[in-house]
């Protein structure tokens, strides 16, 4: 598309540069899925409530709600290369705070929100810098493979951290978090210069004079395709993270399943959203049509809500639970379409207000969810949210020139 980021040049095949963002992306996902294995080991050693746990867990997310413009006005100036600097060292930072502070509320607290801004800068890094490598016939499928990171991420920390940590020390999930980090800056540092992806600001075509750089926060968030794009994650992620959050607990108390059994049943949607998301973005490509394959998985997204109460137990239920994951497509397919339709001038900007609202709707999810829950039951709720998912119809599927 015309307006779609222009392909740079490199020393490397496009995939290894593919790889590097992975691995720093992978920084991000195991941060966010550090605590839930040793929760309870936490909340014991601090004598701390499930509320209390649920602000170190969401603590990530806060500060990144307000500062995704922000790190995408910051990247439009400075480039990926150094904005991955400021990411990952506020990662390694905050994770080497908290091996001080697992024992304690407000200094592990503390920490997470370091992290959160960390996190925040490496989710805007991955979509700008694949769509700098790649031509657009290809960035489905990188954006497929790098979206499995989030589940990757969730793998390795919910089969690791059980090993490495005790009830008495859970200090070495963090030294483990900051190591990683460590190895990442490193070859961040050697691998990914502003050749590979420069600053929006050297993308602008020559006639824009010095008005793009100052107007581009303002044209990002007028821009009708970022606007569009925001509210579908919106919806997307709020359906997403609620629904996820709260399976185990409805099959447990609204089912009379096992807490262990829950938990496994619904994490085996991890492993089929690393699927999608790889063969999903590939097949985008192959059929050349991000539109359609965005609106089969967030129909069955939709319905899936509703099946999930209604089948009795069995293995259609069970199937339902493990589809949940076939939406993790979507995903990638919407920093896809930031990547192919985003002017350059506003891409960095435009990108991190998408991530703004993505971030967003994970925020409010599990507490929208808790509160119909309360009021109207596990059924009503999970309606609507069925009808809440379909709000992401709004993103890929009504941006004029999307096939």
């Amino acid at each position: 598309m015309s307006n779609s980021i222009p392909k740079t040049k490199h020393r490397f095949s496009p995939y290894f540069y593919l790889l590097i963002v992975i691995l720093q992306y992978l920084t991000a996902g195991f941060c966010q899925y550090k605590l839930q294995p040793v929760l309870t080991y936490l909340m014991r050693g601090m004598s701390i409530t499930e509320t209390e746990a649920g602000l170190l867990i969401s603590a990530l997310s806060i500060l990144s709600v307000f500062l995704a413009v922000p790190f995408g006005v910051l990247m439009g100036r400075i480039g990926p290369r150094k904005t991955g600097f400021i990411a990952t060292g506020m990662v390694i930072l905050g994770s080497f705070a908290g091996t001080f502070f697992t024992t304690n509320f407000y200094g592990l607290f503390a920490s997470q929100l370091i992290v959160g801004v960390g996190i925040c800068g490496a989710g805007i890094l991955g979509p700008y810098i694949i769509a700098c490598l790649f031509k657009p016939e290809l960035r489905g499928r990188a954006n497929g493979w790098y979206i499995t990171a989030g589940t990757i991420a969730q793998l390795v920390m919910f089969n690791l951290v059980p090993r490495i940590t005790t009830a008495d020390n859970v200090t070495p999930a963090w030294w483990f978090t900051t190591l990683y980090g460590v190895v990442i800056l490193i070859l961040w540092a050697i691998f990914i210069t502003d050749e590979v992806a420069p600053p929006a600001s050297k993308l602008q075509p020559a006639d824009t004079g010095s008005a793009g750089k100052g107007s581009s926060l303002l044209a990002a968030l007028k821009d009708p395709k970022v606007l569009q794009l925001s509210i579908g994650g919106f919806a997307f992620m709020m359906s997403t993270m609620a629904v996820m959050n709260f399976a185990p607990a409805y099959l447990t108390l609204g089912r009379g399943y096992d807490p262990v059994t829950a938990s496994t049943l619904v994490s085996g949607s991890a492993v089929v959203g690393a699927i999608s998301t790889a063969l999903g973005g590939t097949l985008s490509d192959l059929l050349k049509t991000r539109k359609w394959i965005f609106l089969i998985a967030l129909l069955w997204m939709a319905v899936s809500r509703v099946l999930i109460v209604i089948l009795p137990d069995g293995i259609l239920l069970n199937l339902t639970l493990w589809g949940q994951g076939i939406p993790a497509v979507c995903m990638g397919l919407i920093y896809t379409v930031a990547g192919e339709t985003f002017e350059p001038r506003i891409a960095s900007v435009g990108i991190s207000a998408v991530n703004m609202f993505i971030g967003l709707g994970g925020l409010v999810a599990a507490t929208l969810f808790g509160v119909l829950v309360q009021s109207a039951g596990y059924t009503t709720t999970f309606i609507v949210f069925a009808v809440i998912t379909l709000g992401g119809l709004v993103g890929v599927c009504t941006i004029k020139g999307v096939k």
